[in-house]
């Protein structure tokens, strides 16, 4: 049970890490199949989704809020950027984690005395 527990916390503190911050040409074809992208739209709107295809047209994606297909014309695509591991939050959230802890327990026996 103590080994399921960690792995559920490592997991969900590692799926906060990961963050949209690799800009993306998409006209020198670095979008892969597969790989998580958001999308900027020309009329500022913003889409997240798993890319399924993409081609010098359009780009389909299966948008993540509702799980269903979107097909984005290259023309009303104002930008692209790629998702990836983010390592300063890969350490600064756990290490705040660790100092947290024991300055909450040292303020908690100051205000108990």
């Amino acid at each position: 049970m103590k080994k399921f527990l960690l792995l559920m916390s490592l997991s969900i503190l590692f799926q906060s890490c990961f963050s949209y911050t690799r800009a993306i040409d998409f006209n020198a074809g670095e979008v892969q199949v597969n790989q998580k992208v958001k999308i900027y739209k020309n009329n500022g709107t913003e889409r997240k989704g798993k890319v399924l295809s993409a081609n010098k047209d359009e780009i389909a994606i299966i948008y993540s809020k509702t799980k269903q297909v979107l097909k984005i014309p290259v023309k009303d695509i104002s930008g692209v950027q790629g998702s990836e591991l983010s390592v300063v939050k890969s350490f600064a959230v756990p290490a705040g984690i660790l100092l947290a802890i024991p300055i909450f327990f040292i303020l908690l026996f100051a205000v108990a005395l």
